[in-house]
């Protein structure tokens, strides 16, 4: 009999659990009635708005401080951190460079020693006068072995610069083409520092009867060291004057 009790106790036991359980069911989630909630509010009373409406509420006035914290100083502070980061590049480039060179900083001594050596040594071998009338007879006997008829042959004033006296020469001619190849082999290979500039060389009667005579104008220079003046050049004393 006391089993039998027992087992009915546990029965209604059970069967008030149950329906306690089935009398509270899961809520779920009513998009409509979520917005009907925003409509019923009463500004007056805030504390009687929905738990949904003041958690959507919270969550927007967080979103808006966290963009407003983005906007002002955050923003500000990442494109200061940025330039940063650029001029930390830049001058980590330009200790790079800075490095190699002090690295390198005793072979680039000796590469300018050797420079101005090189510099100084060329500089004495440039004559310490011009002797203008000796080279202007060079370039003619250069012309006249190279079978070409001079036009002019002008001695221009001279150009100074800040370690030698350039000379310029125009030069004016009449020949063929190869006549002009074998004058200015010439040239080159006369005994002076003789550069060539600025030629120009034209046909004034083009005809296919005969080979055309052309026209060649060519800016030559020749160079001296500034140490010394051209003396040379004066017109030497007659000695049954005595210099007078």
């Amino acid at each position: 009999m006391r089993l039998d009790k027992l087992k009915n106790k546990k029965s209604l036991v059970k069967t008030k659990v149950k329906t306690k359980k089935s009398a509270t069911p899961k809520k779920q989630f009513d998009l409509n009635e979520f917005r009907r909630s925003f409509e019923s509010l009463d500004s007056e009373n805030y504390g009687s708005w929905p738990l949904p409406v003041k958690v959507t509420l919270i969550g927007f006035i967080i979103a808006l401080i966290a963009a407003l914290a983005w906007a002002l100083p955050i923003s500000s502070k990442i494109d200061e951190i940025s330039a940063a980061e650029n001029e930390q590049q830049t001058l980590l480039e330009s200790y790079r460079e800075k490095q190699s060179r002090a690295r390198h900083l005793d072979a680039y001594k000796a590469q300018v020693v050797q420079m101005e050596t090189e510099f100084n040594t060329l500089l004495d071998q440039l004559p310490k006068d011009t002797r203008v009338s000796e080279l202007v007879e060079g370039i003619n006997m250069t012309g006249v072995g190279s079978n070409i008829r001079f036009q002019d042959i002008s001695v221009e004033p001279e150009v100074e610069n800040e370690f030698f006296i350039e000379q310029p020469i125009r030069i004016a001619a009449l020949g063929e083409y190869h006549q002009f190849g074998n004058f200015i082999s010439g040239l080159a290979a006369l005994p002076r520092i003789i550069t060539m500039h600025d030629f120009e060389v034209s046909n004034p009667q083009p005809t296919l009867d005969v080979l055309p005579e052309l026209n060649l104008v060519l800016q030559t220079k020749t160079y001296r060291s500034k140490e010394a003046t051209s003396d040379s050049d004066e017109v030497p004393a007659d000695p049954a004057t005595g210099g007078n």
